[in-house]
């Protein structure tokens, strides 16, 4: 799974709601030189009747688009892009590192996220059992392990992640006067092995290496019986985070780096993205921008493998509020959007000139909007569900007007036109 979205790459389907037949542009073109050309198209009863419906059409700007090499697409579907948007960095934190904890036990509420497997954090469980249940460890010996008995948890995926990110040489917390002695391997809860260096009171304290038996290993610095400090922990799948700890969560700067290639790097907070951060993904997508509590939320910029872009608000991890959204073959909207609709007012632009300025409700035009064609020509009035309706004024290429009535995108009748005829 990349951050690829084929959706995007239709066309809209209030794109095609107005999307002209040249036809009926080329029968406004040869009545150009007639004052009265608009009127005389709808009256000539001597027109043959495919002409004249063409000709109608062109004026209630009934045509719609029947090419079916674009499926129609509504803003909407940018809700797929959620599962994008949150990304592998924050699925994988997801990731069970504990094997020997159900899942119950540390459940927790993630938005609208309902699966166990999305709901918990891997630097939470990553470490003890007991910790998650705010049970204070007493240790009344350390445990170590003879010579020849220790056994070995690295899999393929933890010794490739070792080659190629080679020995971690962390920093050590500043301040830190509390004595300490090393001592190990030591079992520890749950079959977890220990090396590194303790403090009087048997706890895990200054710089150590613990492994799982699912081959998961953490190297950094702790305090207390907890991970405080710079520290590198690899999943046993092969996944990494990299960066600042506090009482065993992700909380500073850090990278989460997934076994495919894409990548977190910020900042986090109480083991969730927080504050400004990068994803990126293998296909080349890219999201830039601002997190609060693991979801994207603030102003952010999102690159799509296939050239779209959105640079604007988010809010809950929906597109929410001012944004600009580019396709890739260049069209553009700029507005108002509400949970990953266009909603409010708004532009919309096509390539080839024609463009929408007015209001939306749902994704839709619905309220005030004007349409223009390259040409000059102009639709000016009311919308309902995507559609013209109500009052509205036609203008021509040559600057002619007529105001008009329309009823669900079909013209009902002309009211008047600019000479009050």
């Amino acid at each position: 799974m990349g951050a690829k979205c084929s959706c995007l790459k239709g066309e809209p389907s209030e794109e095609s709601q107005l999307r002209i037949d040249h036809a009926s542009i080329e029968v406004e073109k040869r009545q150009a030189s007639s004052i009265l050309s608009h009127e005389s198209i709808i009256n000539n009863a001597s027109q043959p009747q495919k002409n004249n419906e063409a000709q109608r059409n062109m004026l209630s700007l009934d045509s719609i688009a029947t090419d079916q090499s674009h499926r129609p697409l509504t803003i909407a579907d940018l809700i797929k892009l959620q599962s994008v948007l949150r990304g592998y960095c924050d699925r994988k934190k997801t990731k069970e590192v504990y094997t020997t904890l159900k899942a119950d036990q540390v459940e927790m509420q993630r938005g609208n996220q309902k699966a166990a497997s999305e709901s918990q954090s891997p630097f939470f469980r990553g470490f003890m059992q007991n910790d998650m249940q705010n049970i204070p460890i007493t240790r009344t010996e350390i445990s170590l392990i003879p010579d020849g008995n220790i056994p070995d948890y690295s899999n393929n995926e933890t010794r490739a992640v070792q080659s190629k990110l080679g020995n971690f040489s962390p920093s050590p917390p500043p301040n830190d006067q509390t004595a300490k002695t090393k001592h190990g391997p030591a079992q520890i809860e749950n079959g977890a092995i220990y090396t590194g260096e303790w403090n009087n009171d048997k706890q895990r304290h200054g710089y150590g290496v613990q492994v799982w038996p699912d081959g998961s290993k953490y190297e950094g610095y702790w305090m207390f019986d907890k991970a405080n400090g710079k520290g590198r922990l690899t999943h046993g799948d092969g996944d990494v985070y990299e960066g600042d700890w506090k009482d065993d969560k992700a909380h500073g700067y850090g990278v989460y780096m997934h076994t495919d290639g894409a990548k977190y790097q910020g900042n986090w907070q109480d083991d969730k993205q927080h504050g400004k951060g990068m994803e990126t993904w293998p296909d080349g997508a890219r999201y830039e921008g601002d997190y609060i509590n693991g979801k994207k939320d603030g102003r952010g910029l999102f690159l799509w493998a296939d050239g779209s872009t959105y640079d604007g608000e988010f809010q809950d991890n929906n597109i929410h509020g001012i944004g600009k959204y580019t396709w890739g073959d260049s069209r553009i909207y700029i507005g108002e959007w509400k949970n990953n609709k266009m909603d409010g007012k708004g532009l919309f632009k096509w390539s080839d000139g024609r463009s929408y300025e007015g209001e939306y409700a749902e994704d839709k035009k619905q309220g005030y909007g004007t349409f223009t064609w390259p040409d000059g020509r102009k639709y000016q009035g009311l919308w309902l569900n995507g559609k013209q309706h109500g009052k509205g004024v036609y203008f021509s290429a040559q600057g002619n007007k007529r105001e008009g009535e329309w009823n669900d995108g079909k013209r009902v009748k002309w009211i008047l036109d600019e000479n009050n005829n």
